[in-house]
C-alpha cells in the first residue's frame, strides 16, 4: 500500500469513527431530551406553587415555594422554611392546582409535621377527594398526579432534574442538571439546617428563590431523589452589591431518605400518578 493510500484509508477511518461518536451524542442527547420531556409531562399536577395571600387586600398573591404531592388524597412535602413564622405574619398560605382549562383554584392546607432539624414539611390539603373520570359528575376538573419517593443511593455526576416555581411564578420551571456531590458538610451559618450536618446534595443547577421545596427528580427513573431547600449564593468579589437572585448555579438539597423518614413516621406512603392517567380531583362540599 502506497503512502496516498494508506493516507487515504486513514482519513476514511477517521470518517467512521467520527459518524459513530456523531450518532452516540446524538442519541444521548435525543434520550435526554426525551427523559426530561417525560418528567415534564409527569410532574404536571403533582407539583405545585405554595402562594402566600396578603392580608392586604390590594397587594397581589406571591408565590413563596415549591411543594409535590406524594399520595392521591392530597399529602404533600415542601420545605418547612416555606411555612415560617414570618411568612405566615403577612398572610394565608395555600396551594394551587390548576384546572384543564389553565386557570387555578387555592386550596387550603394543614400541617401534619414540620421537621425543623431537615428543612421538611409534611403537609395535607382539606378536603381532598380524588376520583376516577367518567366515575360520578364533577364540580371540578383538575388533573392530579403524584410523585414517588427513591429509595437508591445516588452518585456523583447522576443526571437529575428540578422542577419549581422560581422568582414568583406561576408556571413550573423544569431544569436539568447533575448531582455535583454527596454527604457535603453544611458549615454556612446561614444555611437553614444544623451546621455540621452531613448528607447533603449539592446540585449542579442554577435555581432561584421560591425552588425551595421542590423535588429533585432523577432522570433515570422519575422518582424523586432529594428535596431543594437552599440555593448557593454567589460570592462578592467586589464592592459592588450582589442582586439578591443571583446566585452561584448551585443548589442544596436533602436526600430523599429523610423524606422517606418523614412519611414514614406519619404512616403515608409515596405513590407514583401519572396525570395522563385522568385522576381528577372532586373538593368536597362544593
Amino acid at each position: 500500500m502506497t503512502i496516498s493510500q494508506c493516507q487515504r484509508a486513514t482519513v476514511f477511518v477517521f470518517l467512521l469513527l467520527l459518524a459513530f461518536v456523531g450518532s452516540c451524542l446524538g442519541k444521548s442527547a435525543s434520550d435526554i431530551e426525551s427523559r426530561l420531556t417525560a418528567i415534564g409531562s409527569d410532574t404536571a399536577g403533582a407539583v405545585l406553587p405554595i402562594t402566600l395571600w396578603r392580608h392586604d387586600p390590594i397587594m397581589a398573591a406571591d408565590v413563596v415555594g415549591t411543594a409535590f404531592l406524594v399520595t392521591g388524597d392530597g399529602y404533600f412535602v415542601t420545605a418547612a422554611h416555606v411555612l415560617g413564622v414570618e411568612i405566615l405574619k403577612m398572610g394565608r398560605l395555600s396551594v394551587i392546582l390548576k384546572q384543564r382549562d389553565g386557570s387555578g383554584s387555592g386550596l387550603s392546607f394543614d400541617v401534619i409535621e414540620k421537621d425543623e432539624s431537615h428543612d421538611l414539611a409534611l403537609c395535607k390539603i382539606e378536603n381532598f377527594v380524588p376520583m376516577k373520570s367518567g366515575r360520578a359528575p364533577l364540580d371540578t376538573d383538575v388533573p392530579v398526579a403524584t410523585l414517588d419517593i427513591s429509595a437508591e443511593t445516588l452518585q456523583q455526576g447522576q443526571f437529575v432534574a428540578i422542577v419549581g416555581f422560581p422568582l414568583g411564578s406561576w408556571n413550573p420551571a423544569l431544569q436539568f442538571g447533575n448531582v455535583a456531590a454527596t454527604e457535603i458538610v453544611n458549615s454556612a451559618p446561614s444555611m437553614r439546617v444544623p451546621a455540621g450536618q452531613r448528607d447533603l446534595l449539592q446540585i449542579n443547577v442554577s435555581g432561584n428563590k421560591g425552588d425551595s421545596g421542590g423535588p429533585v427528580i432523577s432522570l433515570r427513573t422519575g422518582k424523586v431523589v432529594g428535596v431543594i431547600i437552599q440555593l448557593v449564593p454567589a460570592p462578592v468579589l467586589s464592592a459592588i452589591p450582589v442582586p439578591e437572585m443571583q446566585n452561584s448555579g448551585m443548589m442544596v438539597a436533602l436526600p430523599a431518605k429523610w423524606v422517606r423518614d418523614l412519611l414514614t413516621r406519619n404512616h403515608v406512603v409515596s405513590s407514583e400518578h401519572k396525570p395522563r392517567e385522568k385522576l381528577i380531583l372532586k373538593t368536597a362540599g362544593n
